[in-house]
């Protein structure tokens, strides 16, 4: 099964570029005395250029960005472990960069300062009618924790993403329609502040950092220790896969389009059209998968509807019935796999999901259906130009429903009449100098084609170019979000390529 990560992960043989970066000298160079007072104050470890971890504790999901060299990489295990480094990074003039799952896909979670990684705060407890989850807690270890507590809550589609990203910039996926965006359901959250003090931000305690944090985007107003959700309830979960060749990838668009939109909201569905290598030749895959909250005569009775919207049968057609950990275990890719093998391959010794190379993806949000000249037009983008080693997705997710229900402005989140996300996306497969340059000219087409028709971007798919990412990404509610970063980061200690108020706006 693929997903968005899962289609666009697999390219980790792009050998990148040494870095020009050198280190930021404090206290005496990296055996100086600041560095190891840092280092005993921590629970958790620090990680310098001087150690031998250091070449793998710096990398994220994309080997691109390997040529960046930290100055140090702080593993957090504690919110105090966090305050720490936030004191000390302002103390000693270091920028920082906040990571929690490294899937920043323009490498916003890391820098030539302090990244602060908070992968080891990965709790998931149960405490009454909310859950508490870590920042660093992956997709696949909340579903293995939660699993005999009778709680689940929103994630993507991605096995190894983790809440510090996710939720703080929306949250979209498979549960949009039935249970709303993941940041909706956000109860409350532990922040650690630019001054370092740790606050809580719930609908009575700083309601605007409450506010500004369900969807403002991650690395932009604080690091958050530990968010406090509202469960989903989905003891079960039907999962369902369908195939058609690349000729019917316009009647399978046509037909899948309005059939999402007009599904019951038990209905969560992607489609994909997927190559592995868009040599010249090679036949795309056509793709709708997804999961049913309800029972499964219902998606019997819905994709035969589909089926006959598309007017052809599908190649192959898996649809299972079963628990809710199943089901999304089979959305992320890894139902043949254990929870310990379906992580980023390094991060523990059965870890067998391989980290991805030099990637550029472009998304936009749609509140109607493609009309059929842009279906033809999208195709043709997607077509155009195949390279030899080079991977190419269009990927597609049914949104709305439950999500739609809520007001622009009642969250930070502003994108409640989108019903769909599109984007397409490429990857540079080979050690091909010459392939990265192809990467980029497809995105730019993408863009040239999404930009026009679409009504927004979401700041979790970010596009290399994006004109006006302030309005793309928070339309009317950009201002409101440059008022509370004055707030509580007057000094815009948190920042990266595309922070808050690092724009006119």
């Amino acid at each position: 099964m693929h997903t968005r990560r899962a289609i666009l992960r697999a390219g980790a043989g792009f050998a990148a570029a040494s870095s020009a970066l050198g280190p930021l000298a404090v206290g005496g160079g990296y055996g100086g005395s600041a560095w190891q007072r840092l280092r005993q104050r921590l629970q958790g470890d620090l990680v310098l250029p001087t150690d031998e971890s250091y070449a793998a504790a710096k990398q994220l999901q994309y080997a691109e960005f390997d040529a960046i060299n930290p100055t140090a990489i702080a593993y957090c295990e504690t919110a105090a472990d966090v305050q720490n480094c936030v004191v000390f990074a302002r103390k000693n003039g270091v920028g920082v960069r906040v990571r929690s799952g490294g899937h920043a896909v323009l490498g916003w979670s890391t820098g030539p300062g302090l990244v602060i990684d908070v992968t080891r705060i990965e709790h998931a407890t149960v405490t009454g009618d909310t859950v508490h989850i870590g920042p660093g807690l992956e997709a696949i270890d909340a579903l293995h924790k939660l699993s005999t507590t009778g709680r689940q809550v929103v994630t993507g589609t991605c096995p190894t993403v983790c809440p510090g990203g996710f939720l703080t910039g929306g949250g979209i996926g498979l549960q949009t329609r039935k249970f709303g965006i993941g940041s909706d359901r956000l109860v409350s959250a532990q922040v650690v502040l630019a001054d370092g003090r740790l606050v809580r931000a719930s609908a009575t305690t700083e309601p605007d950092l409450y506010w500004a944090l369900r969807g403002g985007g991650g690395g932009n107003f604080g690091i958050v220790v530990d968010f406090e959700v509202r469960p989903i309830d989905a003891p079960r979960m039907v999962f369902f896969s369908l195939t058609w060749g690349w000729e019917l990838a316009k009647k399978v668009i046509r037909g899948w389009q309005p059939w999402s939109v007009a599904a019951s909201t038990n209905l969560g569905s992607q489609l994909q059209v997927f190559m592995l290598d868009s040599a010249p030749g090679n036949s795309p895959a056509v793709i709708v998968s997804g999961g049913y909250f309800g029972p499964k005569s219902e998606l019997d009775a819905a994709l035969a509807d589909l089926r006959a919207r598309v007017g052809v049968e599908p190649e192959a057609a898996v649809v299972t019935d079963g628990t809710y950990q199943q089901g999304m275990t089979a959305i992320y890719g890894c139902a043949d796999l254990t929870t310990s093998q379906c992580h980023r391959e390094g991060l523990n010794p059965d870890a067998v999901l391989p980290r991805s190379g030099f990637l550029r993806e472009q998304y936009r949000y749609f509140d109607r259906s493609f009309t059929e000249a842009e279906v033809d037009t999208l195709l043709a983008v997607y077509d155009r130009d195949r390279r030899a080693g080079q991977l190419r997705a269009l990927h597609a997710m049914s949104l709305g429903g439950v999500a739609n229900q809520v007001p622009a402005n009642a969250t930070a989140y502003v994108h409640r009449t989108a019903q769909f996300i599109v984007g397409l996306a490429s990857e540079a497969m080979e050690p091909d100098p010459s392939l990265p340059a192809a990467v980029e000219r497809f995105a730019a087409d993408a863009a040239a084609f999404l930009d026009p028709p679409g009504t927004g971007a979401y700041v979790n798919f970010p596009g290399a170019t994006l004109p006006d990412w302030p309005g793309q990404y928070y339309g009317v509610n950009y201002p409101r979000l440059v008022r509370v970063k004055r707030r509580y980061d007057p000094d815009n200690f948190f920042q990266h390529g595309r922070s808050i108020g690092s724009a006119a706006g």
